[in-house]
């Protein structure tokens, strides 16, 4: 995993885990462009123990507003 700058708070949160698979999301504001936000959407393969074994990140640079109307369009699928 890429080390960031010590004074950036990473959020993460897992969106869904099941069995063999899992979806994560981390996020953060970027130190420069101020008021762009980096955002990950982890998606993991699991073996039988629950240890990842694969992964893939998507990555996306989004502002405020963007951010909300993903929020919102992702809220009426």
């Amino acid at each position: 995993m890429t080390q960031l700058h010590e004074s950036i708070t990473v959020k993460e949160a897992v969106i869904k885990e099941s069995e063999g698979f899992r979806l994560r999301l981390r996020s953060w504001e970027s130190l420069s462009p101020k008021g762009l936000y980096n955002v990950d959407f982890v998606q993991e393969s699991l073996d039988e123990d629950g240890k990842v074994w694969q992964d893939s990140t998507y990555n996306f640079h989004l502002t405020r507003d963007e951010l909300v109307k993903l929020s919102m369009a992702l809220a009426t699928v």
